[in-house]
């Protein structure tokens, strides 16, 4: 069975930076995100992102995380053609490709993130003019009880 390129997010409160070069992600969010009423401001929401790829597979040529509130691009991280370049000599130098993969990542942050009203927040990558789906969140007002 082929492997394909896919991509994967977290959404959460925060996002650290440990010993090691681990991260330590706080306040995971599952399935949603629910306020106590709109217009409600975040003070910071993070998102970790990140396209697979497996390694028999050529490194991306262009790839943009991309962050977005319904339809509407809150934010954007392109990564360098540089970057991208580089990727090719590392998978290059595997030594069994069957079981390499290469993980392409970025951290967002959104400080303060404005939500007007219900909506979706949807993690995307633009990947060889293709778009991956890293996971959405609804959010929603909490219901009263």
């Amino acid at each position: 069975m082929s492997q394909q390129r896919f991509m994967t997010a977290i959404m959460c409160d925060d996002v650290r930076r440990e010993e090691g070069n681990k991260l330590s992600y706080m306040g995971i969010y599952s399935s949603n995100l629910m306020v106590p009423g709109f217009p409600f401001a975040l003070p910071k929401l993070c998102f970790v992102m990140s396209v697979i790829s497996p390694a028999q597979e050529a490194p991306p040529t262009s790839l943009t995380f991309r962050l977005l509130r319904d339809e509407e691009v809150l934010a954007e991280i392109p990564i360098s053609e540089d970057a991208l370049n580089s990727l090719h000599q590392q998978t290059s130098d595997t030594d069994n490709p069957d079981t390499k993969r290469l993980t392409i990542g970025t951290v967002m942050q959104m400080f303060p993130l404005q939500l007007a009203g219900p909506c979706v927040l949807k993690a995307r990558a633009i990947c060889d003019g293709r778009e991956l789906k890293g996971g959405s969140w609804p959010v929603d007002k909490i219901a009263a009880a």
